[in-house]
């Protein structure tokens, strides 16, 4: 009996080749004991004058008759007389007549199969089942999700009574465009963080389900980014909610749910800019080194610390990646137009007052961009990046 233990632990072509044809040469080395019915072999061992004791185990006996006594120090010896293998020969003749076997049966039998297998699924049953898969491993781990959707409930209560009911006097000035802006962090960062884990976990799984033919790499795209924007839809929605009326933000229907959409927006870039990562680094490690590079990028060049129009030119590359720059210029745009802001005679005695939000955009230099120009590049930015990403899950493959 050869025992092998782990055989593949390790092994590369050549040892492979050292290792069959190692047990090549053993297999011809040795001779058929007994071929036949399991319950025939006492038979054949008794007829050949090796009958099993009486309380004894015959799987024992089957090979304590075969095996080289070990005071014998040429393993290789024989261990039985030409008499006792001509008797054996016969006993086997006897109890087992020759078979006739069909050596291309199994191959037969197994191309049949094969010719009957069903066809791999088409692109859109694997989208379907892969979502459904991807769903089903999402709620499973419903304490993430429920710990995500209460941490934005307190994020946006917390930033909502920091910056409680600014109203409309020339004070707020300096209050409402770091709400804004604090607005457009938070989801820029929050989004980011929830997938940042996605792709390099799965790694060595679908690639090894992708190795087998089990689905295209577009449609485990496809589903788990459909799965994931579906769950992380509502979190934005319910931050945009709580916040916008506690800082006291245009009260009117258009402005908040563009404000929503703008969150929305950030929350799916920031999404996008971690997938991106996420695919291109082999590792989780890896990636959560990168991306706190990306992020802290995206806030340098967000428009707040410095505005757009007194940025220098050599940084004007970095400025346009920034998605959090269009998201706050974007609720800025939304939240100053048509705004009026009060000014009482001791603040002009003081200061030039800013009456209107237009003359703020103007001072700011938020004017270079539209509303719609904002949305415009965000949209691009999610879609180049998961772009990318795909192209990282189809051809990174290590």
């Amino acid at each position: 009996l050869l025992f092998l233990d782990e055989p593949t632990s390790g092994l590369d072509s050549i040892t492979a080749l050292d290792l069959l044809r190692t047990f090549h040469a053993l297999a011809h080395a040795g001779h058929i004991i007994y071929q036949g019915p399991r319950k025939q072999a006492m038979e054949v061992y008794r007829i050949a004058g090796f009958p099993c004791p009486i309380h004894s185990n015959p799987a024992d006996h089957l090979l304590d008759v075969i095996t080289p006594p070990r005071n014998n120090p040429i393993l290789g010896a024989a261990i039985i007389s030409l008499e006792q293998q001509a008797a054996i020969d016969e006993a086997i003749t006897k109890a087992q007549p020759p078979l006739d076997i069909d050596l291309n049966m199994g191959v037969n039998k197994r191309v049949a199969q094969m010719a009957n297998l069903p066809r791999n699924p088409t692109w859109h049953t694997q989208v379907r089942i892969l979502l459904h898969r991807t769903f089903q491993e999402q709620f499973r781990q419903k304490q993430i999700i429920v710990t995500s959707l209460v941490q934005t409930v307190i994020m946006a209560i917390l930033i909502g009574t920091v910056y409680l009911k600014i109203g409309h006097t020339q004070k707020s000035i300096v209050r409402r465009e770091p709400a804004l802006f604090f607005c457009a962090v938070n989801q820029g960062v929050f989004g980011a963080l929830m997938v940042i884990n996605s792709f390099p976990v799965e790694r060595a799984l679908t690639l090894r389900e992708r190795a087998s033919g089990t689905y295209y790499a577009s449609a485990y795209f496809i589903a788990k980014i459909v799965a994931e924007t579906l769950i992380q839809i509502p979190v934005p929605i319910i931050f945009s909610s709580v916040l916008y009326f506690l800082i006291g933000f245009q009260a009117t229907a258009g402005k908040f749910f563009l404000f929503a959409f703008f969150m929305l927006l950030c929350s799916l870039a920031a999404t996008s800019l971690a997938l991106l990562v996420s695919a291109i680094c082999k590792t989780t490690d890896m990636s959560v080194t990168v991306l706190p590079l990306a992020l802290e990028i995206t806030r340098l060049f967000g428009g707040f610390f410095l505005a757009p129009s007194r940025l220098p030119k050599y940084f004007a590359w970095l400025d346009a990646l920034s998605y959090v720059k269009y998201t706050f210029v974007g609720i800025a745009l939304n939240e100053l137009q048509g705004l009026t802001l009060t000014c009482t005679d001791a603040d002009r005695a003081k200061y030039s007052c800013i009456e209107s939000g237009e003359a703020l955009i103007i001072e700011r230099g938020y004017n270079y961009i539209s509303i719609g120009g904002c949305i415009g590049v965000l949209i691009g930015y999610i879609i180049f990046c998961r772009i990318i990403a795909f192209l990282g899950v189809r051809f990174l493959k290590n």
